[in-house]
């Protein structure tokens, strides 16, 4: 191959490279996948029970975007997330164990791991690419359900000071776990969570339709997260996201 013609297909190859690179990512369909690190906490509204102070949590989600129009989403995400949640009951209030014998106990806290499988459905809308870079809003709702739980409990036992009979991880929603409730206070979970979704962040377009995607979600809860009729707990996450479109 003579050198003219290597240099013919040289040039093509650079300038399809970038053609590639320059054209802006405008599909009407898009997916990508992201990871979610991030803080959760419970906001109680009850009586005697109470937050107990934040955590860390985790999660990963393949997103797909459909357009509505230019720069205009309907966004959806398959996402698990795992959070832990820590409640304590108000030191004032003593509470009797639900195993017969009567015990009488206070200094209770629970700390409840629970993975969800969520679905946002959201509206998302992204400014016009400047240098490749984009910014972007989203906001909708997220219908979620249980997947895995388990709860640790600690507890002083009054005039003994024995601790709580089980500290270990259990199974809340597991009949047979009754008998480690307390009369007054249920730790069973709920097994369905809906909440609402604000986010924002940036994209940056590497090549061609492959996008660094980056920004923050506050993920408000607004549905009880226990069963208990008699506290109203509600759990939150600000969580980071990173993450590609491809």
């Amino acid at each position: 191959m003579n050198t003219n013609i290597k240099a013919f297909f040289l040039l093509s190859f650079f300038i399809l490279v970038l053609s590639e690179a320059n054209s802006q990512d405008n599909r009407n369909l898009r997916a990508g996948f992201k990871i979610t690190p991030g803080m959760n906490w419970v906001n109680a509204n009850n009586t005697y029970a109470k937050s107990n102070g934040s955590s860390i949590g985790f999660g990963f989600a393949f997103m797909l975007d459909k357009k509505i129009q230019d720069n205009y989403y309907f966004a959806t995400e398959l996402n698990v997330s795992t959070m832990t949640n820590n409640v304590k009951l108000k030191d004032t209030v003593q509470h009797t164990i639900n195993d017969g014998t009567n015990r009488t106990y206070n200094n209770i806290s629970f700390k409840y791991r629970v993975q969800y499988i969520e679905i946002p459905l959201t509206f998302k809308f992204r400014t016009n690419e400047n240098n490749g870079m984009r910014y972007w809003g989203q906001f909708g709702v997220a219908p979620s359900f249980i997947i895995r739980n388990s709860v640790s409990t600690t507890a002083k036992q009054l005039i003994t000071n024995n601790n709580f009979p089980s500290d270990e991880k259990y199974n809340p929603n597991d009949s047979e776990n009754d008998a480690l409730d307390f009369k007054d206070y249920e730790d069973n979970f709920s097994i369905l969570r809906a909440s609402m979704i604000i986010g924002a962040g940036v994209e940056y377009r590497l090549s061609g339709n492959t996008s660094f995607y980056g920004g923050l979600r506050f993920n408000n809860g607004l549905t009880d997260i226990l069963r208990d009729k008699k506290s109203k707990m509600i759990n939150n996450v600000l969580a980071l996201e990173i993450g590609m479109y491809f």
